[in-house]
C-alpha cells in the first residue's frame, strides 16, 4: 500500500502514528459517504458496520459523511443515535466524525453550520480532503496521498488510539 508515502524514499506509512488498538468500527452516515475508503485507510484494525450496529461498547466508533448539506444532516442523525447508545451503555464514548470532501471547494454554509453544532457532541471532526486522482483509479490506496490527507489520517489515528476514559475515576 503506497498511500502514505511522503517522498520517493519515504517508507510506506511514513509519518503516521501507529494504530495500537485491535478494532475500530466505521459506519457511513449515508450511501456514498466514503466509509469504505476510510475503513481501508485504517486497516487492519477497522471494520465497517451499519448504523444500526453502533452498539460497539469500548470499540472506537468512526462516523463518516460527505461535506454536503445532505451528508451533515445524516451525520446529525447518526451522532444522535450514538449518544442514545452512550446513554444506554452500548457505546463507551462519543464517536469521531470524518467529513469526506466531495470537491476541492470549501463546505457549503449549511454543512459548516451543522458541523459547528456537532463539534461538541463528537470527540473530534476530522476533515478528509478531496483527492482528484482518487476519482480515476481503481484502488485509491495505490496512489500516494497528498500531505493534507496524511495529516488528517495521523490526527484520526492519534484520537482513536487514546484510552477510553473511565467515568468512575476522576483525573
Amino acid at each position: 500500500m503506497d498511500v502514505f508515502k511522503r517522498g520517493r524514499r519515504s517508507p510506506v506509512g511514513a509519518g503516521l502514528p501507529p494504530l495500537f488498538i485491535p478494532a475500530v468500527a466505521v459506519a457511513g452516515c449515508h450511501g456514498g459517504s466514503g466509509a469504505t475508503t476510510v475503513t481501508r485507510l485504517l486497516a487492519p484494525s477497522a471494520h465497517e458496520i451499519r448504523l444500526d450496529q453502533m452498539h460497539v461498547g469500548a470499540v472506537p466508533l468512526v462516523l463518516v459523511c460527505r461535506g454536503t448539506a445532505y451528508g451533515t444532516a445524516q451525520a446529525t442523525t447518526a451522532v444522535g443515535g450514538a449518544h442514545h447508545n452512550i446513554t444506554h451503555g452500548f457505546l463507551a464514548r462519543p464517536p469521531v466524525l470524518v467529513v469526506v470532501a466531495d470537491s476541492p471547494l470549501s463546505e457549503p454554509p449549511t454543512a459548516r453550520a451543522r458541523l459547528k453544532l456537532l463539534q461538541d457532541r463528537v470527540q473530534v471532526i476530522v476533515r478528509l480532503p478531496f483527492v482528484p486522482l482518487w476519482r480515476d483509479v481503481d484502488n485509491p490506496l495505490n496512489v500516494t496521498a497528498p500531505r493534507n490527507v496524511v495529516d488528517a489520517l495521523a490526527t484520526l489515528r492519534t484520537v482513536l488510539s487514546a484510552p477510553v476514559p473511565n467515568p468512575g475515576v476522576s483525573a
